[in-house]
């Protein structure tokens, strides 16, 4: 019973030592670095008259200041068949903190609409910060698509077709839709080819013409006038769909980022991208999320989170 009682004594001892050597009190001076951030919900940047009519909003994250801020677009996936805007979170939140004005958009879908309705969306949504660069703070002059899944089909075939302008229609066509720098995250990048990897059935699946992939190029038969189709069948339909077509010497830097579990989109997408980009002498940098499946918040971790906003700021700042 004796020996009990000292072993309890010891350990209370011990319990309150290591307490009191946890305890600290102490004051510090503490500079605020993070810059201040404001919102604004629900901005109309596109509208569109003809049926269905269309009124396409962001979510925009600026800053006040002397000095102009660049920007980034993030432009959000769902298979072209929705988009909401509020998809980019927490990522687009915690980017704004490091200091850059970052809108998060929507977009048409293909129940309504082709790859040229909505790459011309995105590029609306460029054109809309650039006319509005004093309104926000931008700097004009440094922007940024940033997407995932399908929203990074449409960043890559926003940042590879500067000056092609048939994917410029609607509003402030005073103001460029040319990026400066593009990150993406698992999107296609040759659409005839983003089943490879799987089974012959998801294949098939991906090459169906009432799979999403055709109806994004070819649309629906009969509606609107299209004829619809796969894609192997319509071979100019694809190429003029296909990023790939369009990468030369001045397309502008990017940031890719691909999970190599990816399920849905095929890993090797990014590697061709990569491989097109490096041949044509572009700024480019390509990072496989070893085990990351088709989820996206493999980027928003600290450790990815890092790579981005260092790329972002080499290639804006």
């Amino acid at each position: 019973m004796f020996c009990k009682k000292i072993i309890a004594f010891v350990l209370t001892l011990l319990f309150v030592s290591s307490t009191c050597a946890a305890a600290k009190s102490e004051v510090i001076d503490v500079e605020i670095v993070t810059p201040e951030v404001n919102f604004r919900g629900d901005v109309t940047f596109a509208r569109y008259l003809t049926w269905p009519q269309s009124d396409l909003k962001m979510d925009i994250y600026f800053h006040n200041g002397k000095e102009k801020t660049p920007a980034v677009i993030f432009v959000p996936g769902g298979w072209w068949i929705t988009s909401p805007k509020t998809a980019g979170e927490p990522l687009t939140s915690q980017l704004a903190k490091t200091g850059f004005a970052v809108a998060s958009i929507e977009y048409r879908h293909i129940v309504d609409a082709t790859y040229v309705d909505i790459i011309g969306d995105v590029k609306a949504a460029v054109r809309y910060l650039r006319a509005h660069a004093d309104e926000f703070n931008i700097d004009k002059d440094k922007i940024a698509v940033m997407g995932a899944s399908a929203g990074g089909y449409l960043s890559i075939m926003v940042g590879v077709t500067g000056g092609v302008t048939k994917f410029d229609f609607g509003d402030n066509l005073d103001q460029s839709s040319e990026v400066q720098a593009v990150v993406d995250f698992f999107g296609p990048s040759d659409l005839t080819k983003i089943g490879d990897d799987y089974s012959s059935d998801v294949q098939a699946l991906y090459n169906s013409p009432s799979g999403a992939v055709a109806l994004l190029v070819n649309g629906m038969a009969g509606f609107k006038g299209r004829k619809g189709g796969a894609l192997r069948d319509t071979p100019d339909t694809a190429r003029d769909a296909n990023p790939l077509t369009y990468i030369n010497e001045n397309t502008p830097p990017f940031l890719i980022m691909h999970g190599n579990a990816d399920k849905t989109i095929s890993p090797s997408q990014s590697k061709i991208l990569y491989d097109a980009l490096v041949k044509h002498g572009v700024d480019t940098e390509y990072y496989v999320v070893n085990g990351a499946d088709h989820e996206f918040e493999y980027f928003f971790q600290p450790k990815t989170f890092g790579i981005i906003v260092d790329f972002l700021n080499r290639v804006l700042r």
